[in-house]
């Protein structure tokens, strides 16, 4: 559910980043996924902690958020990658017209949550 809620949050903000860029390229397109990665790890981070993992204030730790921030970074190097491939190389510009880059984003997203869930439980929040 928190995935979902951070999936739907992050591809609004990439179309409020996009729609603010000057070009619709390869380039501004990667801007734009950086730019809700970085919303995207924060508020992934403090809402997995509380709801998925249920884990307190007083549980919180800075290795907990840097290991967090580190699969995160994997899940965003998945992500963008992914994006590239359906959007430019699945030529999902022809199949979505305009709705291709939030389409691609989304497809990769959510083909990388699987990875990112399981090392967040392994390596992020599992029991010390």
């Amino acid at each position: 559910m928190v995935g979902t809620v951070v999936g739907v949050l992050a591809i609004a903000l990439r179309e409020l980043i996009a729609a603010a860029l000057p070009a619709d390229t390869p380039l501004f397109y990667s801007i734009s996924i950086v730019g809700v990665y970085i919303f995207g790890i924060l508020t992934s981070y403090i809402l997995q902690r509380r709801f998925t993992f249920k884990l307190g204030p007083e549980e919180s730790s800075g290795r907990r958020l840097i290991s967090f921030i580190a699969v995160a970074l994997i899940g965003a190097l998945s992500t963008w990658l992914m994006s590239l491939i359906f959007r430019y190389g699945l030529d999902f510009d022809r199949t979505f017209g305009h709705l291709s880059g939030s389409m691609a984003f989304a497809a990769a997203a959510v083909s990388s949550s699987a990875l990112t869930y399981t090392l967040d439980a392994l390596l992020v929040f599992q029991n010390p």
